[in-house]
């Protein structure tokens, strides 16, 4: 009897230290974050920082670390980031005026021009998230059009729990709770509960017609 008190005994106490641990590792990390995010968003006001190249800086350091610190300093700097929100090694963000809801996982090499990603959102391995298929004026003949200039953007939205396959490439806002599969290219809107794929991307078929047949 006595050794099994003892065996509870260490054990509580050792999952005890280790949840101690882990709370003092996070907060942490925490700290960190937000002084450098402060630092970094003072910095950006006066514009002697230059947010794509601070994005491309986060986006190389690697593992749990590295996403917990992106999380902790984007919170400083951008206009909304949620709770739980997972960018992965080399998740990089153009635009500071980019938000994220609760409950967000992106996944390695993803980019993100300008966008509004809701709460529960899936981004698989290597999507691009472009801020509408316009990005740059070709109207004129006469000069090349690197030297046309840009259209001002405008975000796109990533409805409340879309999942976005790899490879994708995102032009258009994406329903909510629509899906779109490995490598399509989304040119147009996606309406909610839709499954779409292809290059352009089509309509497969609708979520909901699904849920029906199991009812």
């Amino acid at each position: 009897m006595a050794k099994s008190t003892n065996l509870y005994i260490t054990t509580y106490f050792d999952q005890a230290m280790s949840n101690l641990v882990v709370r003092t590792y996070n907060s942490t990390i925490e700290r960190i974050g937000s002084g450098i995010g402060s630092v970094a968003s003072r910095r950006l006001a006066k514009r002697r920082l230059y947010f794509p190249y601070l994005s491309e800086m986060l986006s190389r350091i690697p593992f749990a670390f590295g996403w917990k610190l992106r999380r902790a300093i984007y919170s400083r700097i951008l206009l909304k980031v949620g709770e739980d929100v997972v960018l992965h090694y080399g998740v990089t963000v153009e635009d500071e005026r980019t938000t994220f809801g609760n409950d967000i996982w992106v996944s390695i090499g993803t980019y993100i021009d300008y966008a509004h990603i809701e709460d529960h959102v899936l981004i698989g391995q290597y999507v691009v998230l472009l801020a509408g298929k316009g990005h740059h004026n070709t109207h004129r003949l006469d000069i090349p059009i690197k030297q046309q200039g840009n259209p001002e953007k405008s975000p796109i939205t990533i409805g409340q729990g879309a999942w976005i396959g790899a490879n994708a490439t995102v032009m258009a806002d994406i329903g909510h709770d629509a899906i779109v599969g490995a490598g399509s290219v989304v040119t147009k809107p996606v309406p909610p509960f839709a499954i779409v794929a292809g290059n352009p991307a089509k309509l497969i078929r609708m979520r909901t017609d699904e849920s029906s047949k199991k009812d």
